[in-house]
């Protein structure tokens, strides 16, 4: 957070305040969509939230992303700003609105680039199956939907009511450590505002998709280039060999798939090494 701003809040705000919203249909309502950065010769890069998330996951990364490229963050359907897909909970269901809202955010027909973080990189893969060649590459970070090979992980606690603000915050730090976050020391305020914030929000209930194959039954059906960032010590990866069976699941499909681990982080990898994300990010995007 920069040192000119007086809380996480103010921090958020003050972001917010440079993306342009744009509002698609989605059930009852809208979908919220923030728009980052000019059009440029390089295809517009949309990045998708985890589960009990909205755009803040990529609040440390949006600014440096879109200083080469446009870039398209949003709160998916139930989550954050958004209303609720219509149907059923079920991950297409889910993607469908994102789908939808494509024309309208980035021009018709307009191909783009596609980055899913945790549950977003299973909504990616039902996303990237439905348009096809119109997508250019689509990354799994960290990406749930790979059945056994994803780690449930125990003892996430939920803050009673009649807590404290403190005692609240003290069980969302410990919640982050457990899942999110491998170095304590980068569980900072701006990581505890927004993830609280983000969890009162949530209408989705994403786990009993992310434990399934969802991602991995998309995959013969993606025409766009597989590609995998994962951070060493993802609590849901199951370490370096369990992460590395999902590199050889994509290698099924396309052998030569680019598959980045990040030494030192944990499942928000991106959150956690910003700097070291996005050049791997640019890296898989320019190649």
């Amino acid at each position: 957070m920069p040192d000119a701003v007086t809380s996480p809040k103010d921090y958020v705000d003050s972001l917010i305040a440079e993306a342009e919203i744009v509002k698609t249909p989605c059930g009852d309502g809208d979908m919220i969509w923030q728009v980052w950065g000019e059009e440029t010769e390089k295809a517009p890069l949309l990045l998708l939230h985890g589960g009990f998330g909205s755009w803040t996951h990529w609040i440390a990364n949006v600014e440096a992303l879109s200083k080469t490229r446009r870039v398209v963050t949003c709160d998916m359907p139930g989550l954050g700003d958004s209303a609720s897909a219509p149907g059923d909970l079920t991950p297409d269901n889910l993607a469908a609105p994102i789908v939808d809202g494509l024309d309208a955010v980035f021009g018709k027909g307009v191909a783009i680039d596609l980055a899913g973080f945790s549950f977003g990189g299973l909504i990616g893969s039902r996303v990237a199956r439905a348009i096809g060649s119109r997508m250019g590459t689509y990354v799994a970070v960290g990406a749930s939907g790979f059945e056994d090979l994803h780690v449930r992980v125990l003892g996430i606690e939920v803050p009673g009511k009649d807590m404290s603000d403190r005692e609240k915050n003290d069980i969302h730090r410990n919640n982050l450590r457990l899942l999110m976050i491998h170095d304590e020391t980068k569980i900072d305020d701006v990581a505890i505002y927004t993830h609280r914030k983000n969890v009162a929000r949530s209408r989705v209930r994403s786990r009993p998709m992310s434990l399934g194959n969802h991602l991995v039954d998309a995959l013969p059906d993606i025409e766009a280039r597989l590609a995998g960032i994962w951070g060493v010590h993802d609590a849901t990866g199951g370490g370096r060999e369990q992460i590395l069976k999902r590199r050889d699941i994509f290698a099924r499909y396309q052998p030569d798939v680019p598959f980045t681990i990040i030494d030192g982080v944990g499942h928000w990898v991106m959150y956690e090494a910003p700097q070291e994300f996005d050049a791997a990010l640019l890296a898989i995007l320019d190649a």
